[in-house]
């Protein structure tokens, strides 16, 4: 099995490294919206006319209200999908293919799903408006909210799609043993927990958790990849060295 992940990771050291920092980047997001939401409450989720004055005050605040730390971490999961399938493929290929193809669906659909500039227009056509037109930017705001906050189609399905890509790729790297198989274990179990948020009433605060692990989880995938980038050459110096020494 060495073998193999020693040719993979020489091969792909770019894609590995890009992955390696992708999920250090994604564990300091994490807090920070955490941080975010507890230094600058969001408005409640119908109140339409205070998301417009938070935006309008502060577009920035009003876009990380809003969950673009969050949608910057599913670009940032892109290549640590690529990552963990090319280092589990061989071991799992069923699962890495099917695992990495559910989750990096799931994470344009929750791209897709996020309405935080579409308000930040609204907002402003909404402070220009007179009163008479308020009332349409209020009424094309709701909808905007319930697409998102309220977990419109495009939200639960990449949510979902997410989860259960996750839980199999998790599977695969539990199989593989490549980055140990308790990594594997923490991200079957922290997407499992995920699929609480649609529990009546508890939803928010197991899917709470579910974060938590994600975020040791992002911790441990960053610090083993790092770590195997570090224990490889990249691949022209690993052609090029041997060719040196014949001459």
């Amino acid at each position: 099995m060495s073998e193999p992940i020693n040719t993979i990771a020489t091969r792909w050291r770019g894609v590995l490294a890009t992955a390696a920092a992708g999920a250090i980047l994604t564990a300091v997001c994490v807090p920070l919206q955490v941080a975010l939401f507890i230094a600058v409450p969001p408005p409640t989720s119908h109140s339409v006319g205070a998301w417009f004055d938070l935006f309008n005050a502060n577009p920035v605040i009003g876009l990380l209200s809003l969950d673009l730390l969050m949608m910057v971490e599913q670009v940032l999961a892109v290549p640590i999908i690529l990552a963990l399938f090319l280092l589990v493929h061989r071991a799992a290929a069923s699962a890495a293919l099917l695992g990495a193809a559910g989750w990096l669906m799931g994470a344009v659909l929750f791209l897709g799903s996020n309405t935080g500039f579409e308000m930040l227009a609204l907002a402003r056509g909404y402070g220009a408006a007179d009163l008479a037109d308020q009332a349409g930017y209020i009424a094309a705001g709701q909808g905007m909210l319930a697409s998102y906050w309220d977990m419109g189609t495009s939200f639960v399905f990449g949510y979902v799609l997410s989860a259960v890509g996750g839980i199999v790729l998790g599977a695969a790297l539990v199989r593989a043993g490549t980055l140990g198989r308790a990594t594997g274990w923490l991200l079957v179990v922290a997407n499992v927990v995920g699929l609480g948020i649609f529990l009546p009433d508890v939803g928010i605060a197991v899917s709470l958790f579910s974060v938590v692990l994600l975020w040791v989880w992002y911790l441990r995938i960053g610090w083993s990849l790092v770590r195997m980038v570090r224990r490889v050459q990249p691949r022209h110096e690993a052609v090029t060295k041997p060719v040196a020494a014949t001459v």
